[in-house]
């Protein structure tokens, strides 16, 4: 999925002309503390809902010390690039330009979400297994022979890095709803397994949460 296929179509831009008050207000309606101010097509930066809180709110942005975040993303750049440009950035919202350097969108933190979500296999039936790995050992193809041993398959993995150690965790998704049998066999083979997450285990969780809830309310 590309950048342009994630852009939050209701989202207007600001003028340099609109005042800090109504910046607050959009950003309000909208969930997010960044907005882009945009003429004529062009970005002239990202502006923060800190930025505005610091200045005078009923006077219009240009009248503001233009410190604006000059970030943006290009259009054709894939979604994994652009959740890491959010990250980095440490923004709410990215700013989408085309190869003419012309504004076409915004994308934000919950249109992005919401997209990889629904795109990858997250939303996929299965299950979910952490292991814990030196760097040295990990091997996604050795992990994937013991998952197809057990009729299953990996629908998405991803690694994270212990601060200052040769440890990892690696999470894995699989097709398959039971695990306990490939738990096993994982760890016959070497393999830690730290934890495992199951959609029974979630729907026990939504149930208990619900009783207890439905409990409060009848008191």
């Amino acid at each position: 999925m590309l950048a342009s296929q994630l852009i939050a179509l209701e989202i207007e831009p600001l003028r340099s002309t609109d005042t800090g008050d109504v910046a607050l207000q959009r950003m309000e309606e909208h969930l997010i503390r960044h907005l882009p101010i945009v003429e004529d097509g062009e970005l002239l930066g990202l502006i923060s809902e800190e930025e505005i809180l610091d200045n005078d709110q009923m006077i219009p942005l240009n009248g503001y010390l233009q410190t604006w975040k000059q970030i943006f993303i290009r259009d054709k750049e894939h979604i994994l690039i652009v959740m890491e440009m959010m990250n980095v950035s440490h923004v709410t919202a990215m700013p989408v330009l085309d190869e003419r350097n012309k504004y076409i969108g915004l994308i934000t933190i919950e249109k992005l979400m919401h997209s990889f979500a629904t795109e990858s296999s997250l939303s996929d039936p299965g299950s979910i297994l952490v292991m814990e790995m030196s760097r040295i050992d990990y091997s996604l193809t050795n992990i994937s022979r013991v998952v197809e041993s057990e009729n299953g398959y990996i629908l998405s993995s991803y690694i994270t890095h212990q601060p200052d150690s040769e440890q990892i965790y690696v999470t894995i998704k699989v097709s398959l709803q039971e695990v306990q049998f490939l738990r096993a066999s994982l760890e016959r083979y070497g393999f830690e397994v730290k934890g495992t997450f199951t959609e029974g285990d979630y729907i026990d969780t939504l149930t208990e949460r619900y009783e207890s809830l439905m409990h409060f309310l009848s008191i």
